[in-house]
């Protein structure tokens, strides 16, 4: 069986791939610069940055693995 945190893992970096090669607007600029976190209305701002989100994703990946594998196992 798979250990738990190495599905957390492998699936993670799948997402944060796909966050750095698909570039969000809400997350990086024009020039592909990663945005700071605020709360002005301008292309340097953002309130989802990428800094606050991808540790947000690896928390709720890991307890939504968890969960599959109490149902299931």
């Amino acid at each position: 069986m798979i250990s738990r945190r190495i599905v957390s893992l492998f699936v993670y970096l799948i997402i944060v791939i796909i966050i750095f090669l698909s570039q969000p607007y809400v997350m990086f600029n024009k020039d592909g610069n990663m945005k700071q976190f605020g709360y002005k209305i301008d292309d340097e701002t953002t309130f989802l940055p990428v800094i606050l989100v991808l540790p947000l994703f690896a928390l709720i990946l890991y307890l939504i693995i968890l969960i599959i594998e109490m149902i299931y196992i």
